[in-house]
Parts: structure tokens; C-alpha cells; sequence
């Protein structure tokens, strides 16, 4: 009696064991065919606030937006936007370095010429990505994901064989011959850094880099090489990645006049005929006549055209849906480019992908250009932490709902300043090297934030002027959501000792993890 009751027992454990490993077995195979998002990155290019409608700045005094743009719209109001988005350098080079890389920008010290001045490293428009970089397409390309980038490069390492005069002549066919070499030089570099496809490249900004016959941004050449890469990431059953950087709003030319230049005007020459890829120029003048909007806001618009191509191509080619699309743009240029003023490091962002984010949220956390990719390769299924040594941590909590930071404080480096931004304080350090102060000052000259050009660049001149009152103190601290516009500085308030000892050890615990030496006592 008892063996038949222990061989009943037996053969109940067996098949409840049997049924645990189907169960397993279903499990398994479910998560193995589950498909993993697509993942794209806009990132646009020194876009002020105001051409956002949803953040304050974009609103008019009645709170009715300013800006005809219904598909950055869509995908902000559907999507996760972070009220409080940052950019640890306030620059392009370097901040589109951290968009990439997921890491601070005085890491590419090794592949960049970074310079050190008494030890400091000197963080401006000298940071670059080669073949030895880690960053998010090499990562994905490695975990099985088709890898595109196209529009503006500014971060990734290429060198040009032909140096092209601005004077040249595009359509001497020794020129035009010497402006596809180059272009084919910027693929072949894009692609040896872990990109599958790469197109309608411009090698950084417009003014000065092509003959000045082409210095016309183009949209639909970008957008037309997006297009291409989708068509190609169709016909393939892995899930892809596409970098996709405007070289708008950025300069030449004045807001509103930007869509006016040449449409046949492109890095490698000038196209036989006009691409139609998106709506006609010529209807952006008309809608923005019929919306009774400034023309100023034009160019939006056209920028907003593209997108909205992607889109439309995404839908076309059925995988909308099954995409994680990422915007950001580089850095503040209100009053602050070139500096860690609220006016250089805050940006706008947001990130859309209704079937795996929540939708229609906006979070209060602090987050970092640096987070986006730690944040695309969970997405992907790919652990940040075993990927690479990141700095930046993943915002899918965030993502998800939550509503607990992932951040006590964010760290900013530009320059010859560092600054932290924790609790609502913010404390900034600009510590110019002693060789190169002494040396301005011979010439009757200050050192600016920047500290690599004597008196300073063109666009440092707005936080020259907009922060007038405290820039050239060495030791700043501002409470920020009591003077979000940091024009009191706080640092010789006594009743704030504590809190600067605070910060200052804070700091310290960043100066310590990236390259060069910085002076904080």
C-alpha cells in the first residue's frame, strides 16, 4: 500500500515536472521570438526653445503654441518629454559624443586631440568617435541590429582626401569628382565605426566645410538617404537602428530663409532635379502665410516635413509601431551656448514608442544626453552594464511610469568649467589655467568658459552678455527654481556653507572617475 502510494507520488512529481518544462519551454520560445524595437535618434541641431510647442517658450501669451509642427507634436504628446532634459557639454561635438557613446565627453581624450592645459582637459569642438570608440550603433550592430546614420556628423572621426576651396566650382568636374571623394570618405569612416548604411553626410557645420555655391541646408537629401536606408531595413528580418541628425536649425542664414536656398545644393555637388520626398518648399511658405504665423517659423516647419516622411515610411512599411524613436536636441542656445549655464546645458527631449514606453507622460527627473544609450540597448535587450563602461544610466523606469529619480545629480564639463547640479543647487567652477590667464591678460584680454580662444568665441557672446553679472567668478551657486535664470550668485552666502561643502564633494567624485585634473578645493 505504501509503494503504491509512493509510486503514485512519483509519478505525479514526474509529470508536474514534465508540465513545468513545457511551460518553461513556451516561456522560452516566447521571449526568444519576442521582437525587439526598432530604435531611432533625432537629434537636431542648436534649436531654441521657443520652436517647441510643447514647453512653455513655444507658447504664445494666451498659451496657444507658435510653431506649425503637428509630428514633433504627435510624438512629444504621445511620448515621455523630460521637463527637465540636460546635455553634460553645451556644445555640438561634444554633446553629440555623449548622445552616442553614453558617456562624457572628455573620455575621447584618447581619440580625440583634447587638449590639456596644467592638467585640465579642455573640452570645445575637439571630441571624436573612431574605430576603437564604443558607441550605440557598434553596440547594437554587434547584438544583431541593421545600423544606418545619416545628416550631420560633426563627432564621428573622417578625414577628408581633398582639401575643396570655398571658392571652387561645384560643377567643374574635377571639383565635383574631389566632393564625392570626400563624401565617400565620411561613409567608409561611419561605417568602420559600426554602421551598416550610411548617406547624405555632412562632414560638420555648413558654413566653411563645402565651396559656398552648396552652403544651402537640404532636407530631402537627408531625409531621401533615411528613406533609403528604411526601404533596405524592410527587407531584413533583424530590427535596425537609425541615427538621424538635421543640420537644422543651426546657421547659415536666418530663421525663416533656411528652406529658401538651393534645393539641388548637397555636399557632393548639385543634384540634377529638385527630390520629392516630402511637401514642396513652396507649401511651407503657404502654410505658414495661411496659420498666420511669423516667418521665422518656417523652417520648423520643413524640419517637421521630414519627420513626418519617416513616419509616413515607417507606417508604409508596417513597423511604426515596433519602433522606439528618441529626440533630442544638442544643446540650449538661448543665452548660454559654450557654457554650464541653464541656458547652454538644459535642452529639450522626449522619447515616443507607444507599445513599449508609457504614453502621454512628462517627467520631473533630472535626465542626461548620456542616458539615451544606456536606455536604447535595454530596450534592445542588451544589458548597459555588460555592454561597455557607460557613465549614463538607462530612463526606462522612467519610461515605464516611474516616478523615482535615476539621478541625485548630474555632472557637466565644458571647457575650462565643471559644474554639478544637485537637490535644486547648482555649483559652477571656472578655473582658467594660470599659463593661459596670464597670458590673456598681457593682451588685455580675459579667459572665457571656453578657454581656447583669446577673448573668446562668437557664441559665447550671448552668455557673455546674458550672465554679465557673475561670469567671471571663479566660484558660482545658484538655487535654481529660485533664479532659473542664475543671476544671483549665492557662494559667498554664509547660511550656504554647508551646502557648498555638499556639492563640492560631489564634484570631487566625478573630477575623480574622468580624465585630467581639475582644481576644486
Amino acid at each position: 500500500m505504501k509503494n503504491n502510494k509512493k509510486m503514485k507520488k512519483q509519478i505525479k512529481n514526474i509529470i508536474l515536472g514534465i508540465f513545468l518544462l513545457f511551460l518553461g519551454g513556451i516561456y522560452k520560445t516566447v521571449a526568444q521570438n519576442e521582437k525587439r524595437p526598432n530604435i531611432i535618434f533625432i537629434v537636431t541641431d542648436d534649436q531654441h526653445r521657443n520652436q517647441f510647442n510643447f514647453v512653455k517658450e513655444g507658447l504664445d501669451a494666451e498659451g496657444k503654441p507658435t510653431n506649425l509642427s503637428p509630428n514633433i507634436d504627435q510624438l512629444a504628446t504621445e511620448g515621455v518629454i523630460f521637463d527637465n532634459s540636460y546635455v553634460s557639454s553645451s556644445v555640438c561635438t561634444p554633446s553629440r559624443y555623449s548622445i552616442v557613446t553614453g558617456t562624457y565627453a572628455s573620455r575621447g581624450i584618447k581619440s580625440s586631440n583634447i587638449k590639456k592645459y596644467e592638467g585640465q582637459t579642455n573640452i570645445t569642438w575637439n571630441v571624436h568617435v573612431d574605430e576603437k570608440t564604443n558607441n550605440i550603433a557598434k553596440a547594437l550592430q554587434e547584438n544583431g541590429y541593421f545600423t544606418g546614420g545619416v545628416g550631420k556628423n560633426h563627432t564621428f572621426k573622417g578625414d577628408n582626401p581633398y582639401k575643396v576651396s570655398l571658392k571652387a566650382d561645384p560643377r567643374d568636374p574635377k571639383v565635383k569628382k574631389q566632393m564625392e571623394a570626400n563624401q565617400a570618405s565620411q561613409v567608409a569612416a561611419y561605417k568602420k565605426m559600426g554602421f551598416d548604411y550610411a548617406g547624405a553626410l555632412y562632414k560638420g557645420n555648413l558654413p566653411n566645410q563645402y565651396p559656398v555655391a552648396v552652403e544651402d541646408h537640404n532636407m530631402e537629401w537627408v531625409v531621401d538617404s533615411a528613406l533609403s536606408f528604411l526601404n533596405l531595413a524592410a527587407k531584413k528580418k533583424e530590427p535596425f537602428f537609425l541615427y538621424f541628425a538635421t543640420t537644422l536649425a543651426h546657421g547659415p542664414d536666418k530663421l525663416g530663409t533656411k528652406y529658401k536656398g538651393n534645393p539641388l545644393a548637397t555636399p557632393v555637388g548639385f543634384l540634377d532635379k529638385p527630390l520629392e520626398v516630402m511637401p514642396s518648399r513652396e507649401s511651407v511658405t503657404q502654410r505658414i502665410s495661411d496659420a498666420e504665423l511669423d516667418a521665422e517659423k518656417a523652417d520648423i516647419l520643413w524640419l517637421d516635413d521630414g519627420i513626418g516622411a519617416l513616419l509616413d515610411k515607417l507606417k508604409a512599411i508596417n513597423e511604426l509601431e515596433n519602433t522606439v524613436i528618441f529626440f533630442i536636441d544638442d544643446h540650449g542656445v538661448e543665452s548660454g551656448k559654450g557654457s554650464l549655464y541653464e541656458g547652454g546645458i538644459k535642452t529639450v527631449s522626449f522619447v515616443y514608442g507607444p507599445n513599449y514606453i508609457n504614453s502621454g507622460v512628462r517627467s520631473k527627473q533630472m535626465v542626461s544626453n548620456i542616458d539615451m544609450v544606456p536606455t536604447a540597448l535595454e530596450l534592445a535587450g542588451v544589458d548597459p552594464k555588460k555592454a561597455y563602461d557607460i557613465d549614463g544610466v538607462s530612463m526606462l523606469p522612467l519610461l515605464k511610469g516611474s516616478t523615482k529619480e535615476i539621478h541625485e545629480s548630474l555632472f557637466f564639463e565644458m571647457g575650462a568649467t565643471r559644474a554639478i547640479i544637485k537637490d535644486g543647487y547648482k555649483y559652477l567652477a571656472f578655473k582658467a589655467p594660470a599659463s593661459i590667464k596670464a597670458k590673456l591678460e598681457k593682451n588685455g584680454k580675459k579667459a572665457t568658459h571656453i578657454c581656447d580662444k583669446p577673448g573668446g568665441r562668437g557664441s559665447e557672446s550671448p552668455a557673455l552678455k546674458f550672465y554679465a553679472k557673475n561670469y567671471f567668478d571663479e566660484d558660482q551657486l545658484y538655487q535654481l527654481e529660485n533664479d532659473p535664470f542664475e543671476q544671483s550668485n549665492l557662494y559667498l552666502d554664509a547660511s550656504k556653507k554647508a551646502k557648498i561643502k555638499e556639492l563640492k564633494t560631489e564634484l570631487k567624485k566625478y573630477l575623480k572617475i574622468v580624465p585630467g585634473t581639475f582644481p576644486i578645493d
